[in-house]
C-alpha cells in the first residue's frame, strides 16, 4: 500500500458519554443547570423544573421550556452532533433573540445522563411546527446492551414525528424527561431552587427569562439580616480603589488588560458553612465559570480568617469569549494559567487581601462599639479599678474585640469573664499580654481561653472547698451538740452553703403576713414548733420554704403531716393570687432527730414526690456535703492537669475522689 492510500480515521468510542454525562454531572443541581442554560440560549421565556415526590422506579424529573424548539433536521444537526457549537454555527456570540450564548462545547445535552439512565426529548420547532419526540438509552450510547460501543453511528429511536404544522408553531419549546432515576433520595426542592440560582446570574434579567422549581421561581435569597458589610457599597470614603464605580450595588472597573468586570463582596456576621457559598464565584455571560475560591491565596495574609465570613461575585464575561475555551467541561473552575485569565487572578488577590484588612478593622471597630455599650453595666465595677488598672482592661477587651472568630455573644460572655478575673486578681500577668497584643492568631486564643476556663474552674473550686471544710466542722459541732442555736442562726443567714442548687436564692421577706397566717392554723399550735427558725428563700418563680424544729425535738407522723398540711395551705394560698409571682412551693423540715416508726420512710418518700423533705441534721449536712463534692469533682475534672487544682485536691481534710484517682 502506498502513502496516497493509506487512510487513518478517528473512532469515537460510545463511552465517552460516561465522561461528558455521567462522571461530570452527579448532582441533580449540575445536571439540570446545563439543561437550562440549553434553554436560555433557545431564547425561551420560562423554564420549569418538576421534581419527582419520590424516587422510585417511574419518577422522573421533567425540565420544559417555551423556547424556540427544534425541527427534525436540527435535532440531528444540533442536539445529536457531539461538540456542535452554537457560536460557530451561527457566527455570532449572541442568541435570535438578543441573549449572549451561555453553551459552547456542545455536550452539555449529556447532562441528564449524570443523574438518569434514559432521556427522552419532545420538542416543537417555533420556526416550522415540527414535532418530534425521540428517546436516548445510556445503555445503547456506552455499549451495555448491543455493542454500538465499537461502532461509529447509531440510529436513535424516534417515538414520534409530525411534520410542519402552522398552528403549532405558537407550542414551540422543548421538554426533557429524566427517567430511570439514578439518584438515592428527592432533592429538597427549596434548597435546590437556592442551588440552582447560585449557579446563574439572572436575577437581573428575571422579567425575560424566568425559572421554576415546582412551581416556584428560584431566588438567591440573601439573608440581609446576615450580612454585616457589603462591599463596594460600604467602602468608607477615601478606601474604594481608584477606577472602581457602583451600578446598582455592584463595583464596575477595567482590569489591566482593558477587560470590564462587575463585582460584589459580602461579609457575612457569623461563619459561612454552606460550600457553595462561602467564597468567590465567577460568573461568564449570566453562569457559572468558577465554583467558590478565594483565588488560590495561602496562608500570611492579615485578616485571613474572614475568610470564612467572605462571600462574592464575579461577572467576568471576557472569560467565555477567548477563542481558547478558559473553563473547565463541567463549568466549575477557569484554567488561571491562561495568559487571558492573569489579570484577572491579579486582581482577585490583591482585591480579596484589601478586603480582609479592612474587614477585620471593621469587625474591631464593631466589637469595640458593641463593647463599650455592654461595658456600660459594669461601670461601677470598672470604677473601682485604678485609673492605669483601667486601661489594662480596656486595652486587653480591645484586643479581644479583634479576633474575628469570637462572636458577638462569646465576646460579652468573654468581656465580663475579663473584668471578674481582673477583680478577683486572677489572669492579671494574662490579661496584660493581651492588652499589649496587636493581633492575635488561634493559639495565643486558645492558650487564653484554656488558662481563663483552667482559672475560673479554679476560683469556683476554692469556694467549694471552703465550703467542704466548714460543712465537715458544722457536722462535727452538731454531733459535739456544740454551739446549737449559733449554728442554725448561721444556716439561716446562709443557707446556700447546704446545696449548690440553692446558690441563686435569696431571702423573700415579703410573704411573712402570708407565711404567719398559714403557719398559725398549722403549726403554732403544735409542740416542737414553737420558737423554731424558719427561713423562706426564692428564685425566679419558686419559692422555697425551710422550717427548723427547735432543738432536742424528735419529729413524729404528728409533726410530718402537719408540715404537710403547711406547705398544702401555703401553695394554695400562693394559687390565689395572695403570693405574687409565685408558681411553684417546694418545703424542707429539718429535726434534731427522726422517728423511724413502721412506714415512716415510705411516708417521706412521698412526701419528696410532692416536693418535700423531712431531714435530721445528720442527713442534712450530710447531703450537703456530697452535692459540694460531686460539685468540686465537676470542677477538677475541668483543669484535671493543673498543678493548682491538684494541690487544692489534697489540701485540707476533705479530698475528693478524683484527686485520688489522677
Amino acid at each position: 500500500m502506498t502513502t496516497e492510500a493509506a487512510k487513518l480515521y478517528i473512532a469515537f468510542h460510545g463511552r465517552v458519554i460516561e465522561h461528558l454525562g455521567i462522571d461530570m454531572y452527579q448532582s441533580p443541581v449540575a445536571a439540570i443547570a446545563e439543561l437550562v442554560s440549553n434553554s436560555w440560549d433557545a431564547d425561551a421565556r420560562r423554564v420549569t423544573v418538576s421534581l419527582p415526590d419520590d424516587i422510585s422506579a417511574d419518577a422522573e424529573i421533567v425540565i420544559s421550556d417555551t423556547g424556540e424548539g427544534m425541527s427534525l433536521k436540527q435535532c440531528q444537526d444540533r442536539y445529536l452532533k457531539v461538540g456542535y457549537n452554537r457560536r460557530k454555527d451561527r457566527q455570532s456570540e449572541f442568541t435570535v433573540g438578543g441573549r449572549p450564548v451561555m453553551g459552547r462545547k456542545g455536550i452539555g445535552k449529556f447532562a441528564g445522563f449524570g443523574i438518569a439512565n434514559l432521556v427522552v426529548v419532545d420538542t416543537v420547532s417555533r420556526e416550522t411546527g415540527e414535532r418530534t419526540v425521540f428517546k436516548l438509552d445510556v445503555a445503547r450510547l456506552t455499549g451495555e446492551s448491543d455493542g454500538y460501543a465499537s461502532e461509529t453511528r447509531l440510529d436513535v429511536e424516534v417515538v414520534d414525528y409530525s411534520g410542519p404544522n402552522e398552528s403549532m408553531r405558537k407550542d414551540g419549546g422543548t421538554t426533557i424527561y429524566l427517567r430511570n432515576l439514578t439518584l438515592k433520595k428527592r432533592p429538597n426542592s427549596d434548597q435546590f431552587r437556592l442551588s440552582m440560582a447560585r449557579r446563574f446570574l439572572l436575577l437581573e434579567r428575571s422579567d425575560e427569562f424566568e425559572v421554576l422549581v415546582d412551581g416556584k421561581p428560584i431566588a438567591d435569597e440573601e439573608n440581609v439580616e446576615k450580612i454585616q458589610f457589603s462591599f463596594p457599597v460600604d467602602y468608607a470614603e477615601g478606601e474604594a480603589p481608584a477606577g472602581v464605580t457602583l451600578d446598582g450595588g455592584w463595583g464596575v472597573e477595567r482590569l489591566s488588560n482593558g477587560e470590564k468586570i462587575r463585582w460584589r463582596f459580602h461579609f457575612y456576621r457569623d461563619p459561612i458553612h454552606e460550600e457553595e457559598l462561602a467564597g468567590i464565584s465567577i460568573f461568564s455571560h449570566h453562569k457559572l465559570s468558577q465554583r467558590p475560591f478565594f483565588f488560590n491565596l495561602s496562608g500570611g495574609i492579615g485578616g485571613q480568617q474572614g475568610t470564612s465570613y467572605l462571600s462574592g461575585r464575579i461577572e467576568a464575561d471576557f472569560i467565555d469569549d477567548q477563542e481558547k475555551d478558559l473553563i473547565s467541561t463541567e463549568r466549575q473552575r477557569i484554567n488561571w494559567e491562561a495568559d487571558a485569565a492573569l489579570p484577572l487572578a491579579a486582581w482577585g488577590q490583591d482585591r480579596v487581601k484589601a478586603l480582609l484588612r479592612i474587614w477585620q478593622d471593621r469587625r474591631a471597630e464593631s466589637k469595640v462599639k458593641a463593647m463599650n455599650a455592654r461595658i456600660e453595666p459594669f461601670s461601677q465595677r470598672l470604677g473601682k479599678l485604678e485609673r492605669h488598672e483601667r486601661k489594662i482592661v480596656n486595652r486587653a477587651l480591645t484586643s479581644l474585640a479583634r479576633v474575628a472568630v469570637i462572636s458577638d455573644e462569646q465576646f460579652e460572655d468573654l468581656a465580663n469573664a475579663i473584668l471578674s478575673a481582673w477583680e478577683g486578681g486572677r489572669l492579671r500577668d494574662l490579661i496584660d499580654d493581651l492588652g499589649q497584643t496587636g493581633e492575635m492568631d488561634a493559639d495565643a486564643l486558645v492558650r487564653i481561653l484554656i488558662e481563663s476556663r483552667a482559672m475560673n474552674a479554679l476560683h469556683a473550686a476554692e469556694r467549694v472547698k471552703i465550703q467542704l471544710n466548714l460543712l465537715e466542722g458544722l457536722e462535727q459541732r452538731i454531733k459535739n451538740r456544740e454551739l446549737e442555736n449559733a449554728v442554725r442562726d448561721y444556716i439561716a443567714e446562709n443557707p446556700w452553703m447546704i446545696s449548690p442548687e440553692w446558690d441563686t436564692f435569696k431571702v423573700e421577706k415579703s410573704l411573712e403576713n402570708l407565711m404567719k397566717m398559714v403557719g398559725e392554723t398549722s403549726l403554732d399550735t403544735l409542740e416542737g414548733w414553737k420558737g423554731r427558725v424558719d427561713l423562706v428563700l426564692c428564685s425566679g418563680h419558686q419559692l422555697l420554704v425551710i422550717e427548723f424544729m427547735r432543738p432536742g425535738v424528735t419529729a413524729d407522723w404528728d409533726h410530718v403531716g402537719r408540715f404537710e398540711r403547711y406547705i398544702f395551705s401555703l401553695r394554695e394560698a400562693i394559687i390565689a393570687n395572695r403570693g405574687g409571682d409565685f408558681t411553684s412551693v417546694t418545703g424542707l423540715m429539718v429535726a434534731d432527730r427522726l422517728e423511724r416508726p413502721a412506714g415512716f420512710t415510705e411516708k417521706l418518700a412521698g412526701l419528696r414526690r410532692q416536693g418535700m423533705d423531712a431531714t435530721d441534721w445528720a442527713g442534712l449536712l450530710g447531703k450537703a456535703r456530697s452535692q459540694w463534692q460531686d460539685y468540686f469533682d465537676i470542677l477538677f475534672d475541668r483543669a484535671p492537669e493543673d498543678g493548682r487544682m491538684q494541690a487544692l485536691a489534697g489540701a485540707g481534710t476533705a479530698s475528693t475522689e478524683s484527686s485520688e484517682d489522677q
